[in-house]
């Protein structure tokens, strides 16, 4: 009840602070909304986790309270204002799921972890697809768009399902202190996932540009530019890591606000060169935990300072629903949660049966691979602006409808299979 109390008397202030005159300045209100934003969603977040949802989940709650569909604090030109901070956080949940992978740890699980991983993302892709293209003519949302429309979104919808959270997925196996095969294999194959989804996004974006918007785009300019920008965004990875390996190992001082640099020189990279900033940064935490023994210590610095970011991040995500398109959406959100939910229980058990798993990784395993969040989100922000007007809008919105819903249930669901595994220390 006092959280509750405090986050309503902050709020409160921001709403008085807005009608005074020298209060009406975007910059201003952008300062001072950012302090309120920080204090109340972790606030908030303390709330929910009361109730067992992860503290993203608290975030994004507070995002939808105070964005337009609620008391419209944060506004279009404020989130707008607050674009760059987006960035940052983007940049570091990349360089985080990087930084976490490490080819010989997982070398021991490579058969189970590889069938798994293609027959999920086998099975969500083209699951989606298929469910999309056979169901549109019935959606009110969809069936007044054409065919060529409806694949390219299906493309765009189909690739963002496949993607999980590596952030929840370690906060949750961190905060139970989990350990054993089936904890390894599933943060294993939702890190890869991630790798994978982001090196092959641009390809995927690409060709749903091409049935989006079809009329302004040559099929040899889009492999040029896709080539250009993979390749781009792996060079300047790779120099990002090695230059991050060099400063940790020969510096050695002020660690965090020389990561907090390179996340600036990546965003601002991406920008000039118009490379991937995910893709970039998830190359760039790679080479640091494989080809350095200063992984561990990328990800502790990380962790002291990012929070806000991704408070930050996670409130604009919440803040981005559009209740127009929402309260139409509802049947579209629905098929795609549920069908997703399916097709990686599918994908889960073709996987481990293939690689001659045991019954109860076969049959419940699923559960640790429904969590959404921050890859999700970042590809939704580049799809959003690369697909501009009422269809990128449309696309971002659902998006987000699912990933929360998604990210309320899918991190008790993991929960529950450590504990059924017996991987779980503490309850």
């Amino acid at each position: 009840m006092r959280n509750f109390l405090i986050i309503l008397f902050l709020l409160s202030s921001y709403f008085l602070f807005k009608k005074l005159p020298e209060g009406s300045d975007v910059g201003s209100l952008s300062t001072l909304l950012v302090g309120i934003l920080l204090l109340s969603s972790y606030l908030c977040a303390v709330i929910v986790k009361k109730i067992h949802l992860p503290g993203l989940t608290g975030y994004m709650l507070l995002g939808i309270l105070i964005g337009p569909i609620g008391l419209n604090y944060l506004s279009d030109g404020i989130m707008l204002h607050m674009d760059f901070l987006e960035k940052l956080a983007l940049a570091f949940i990349a360089i985080t799921a990087g930084g976490e992978f490490d080819f010989q740890r997982y070398k021991i699980y490579k058969k189970s972890m590889m069938f798994i991983l293609l027959s999920q993302i086998a099975a969500v892709f083209i699951g989606t697809v298929l469910i999309l293209m056979l169901t549109a003519g019935f959606i009110p949302l969809l069936s007044d768009f054409n065919y060529n429309i409806i694949f390219g979104l299906a493309l765009l919808f189909a690739g963002t399902a496949v993607s999980m959270s590596p952030a929840t997925t370690i906060g949750i196996i961190t905060e139970t202190d989990a350990k054993g095969k089936n904890t390894d294999i599933i943060l294993a194959v939702i890190i890869l996932n991630s790798i994978l989804l982001v090196l092959f996004f641009p390809v995927l974006l690409a060709w749903a540009k091409f049935y989006l918007i079809e009329s302004e785009y040559n099929p040899l300019i889009l492999i040029k530019e896709v080539v250009i920008q993979i390749l781009g965004s792996i060079s300047i990875g790779i120099i990002m890591g090695i230059l991050i390996i060099w400063y940790i190992k020969k510096v050695k001082i002020e660690i965090s606000i020389f990561l907090f640099c390179v996340a600036i020189t990546i965003s601002e990279l991406t920008q000039v060169f118009g490379i991937e900033i995910l893709l970039t940064s998830i190359i760039s935490g790679i080479v640091v935990r494989n080809f350095s023994m200063q992984g561990k210590r990328l990800i502790s610095e990380i962790e002291t300072f990012s929070l806000p970011l991704y408070i930050i991040f996670f409130c604009l995500a919440g803040a981005s629903l559009h209740l127009d398109v929402l309260t139409t959406s509802i049947v579209l959100t629905s098929i795609l949660f549920l069908s997703r939910t399916f097709m990686i229980y599918s994908g889960t058990y073709a996987g481990a049966v293939f690689a001659k798993e045991d019954k109860l990784v076969r049959n419940s395993s699923w559960m640790g691979y429904i969590g959404q969040a921050g890859i999700a989100l970042g590809l939704g922000i580049i799809i959003e602006k690369n697909i501009p007007g009422q269809i990128g809008q449309i696309f971002h919105t659902i998006l987000i409808a699912t990933i929360v819903i998604n990210e309320m249930i899918g991190p008790i669901l993991l929960k529950y299979f450590l504990v059924k595994t017996k991987e779980v220390k503490t309850d």
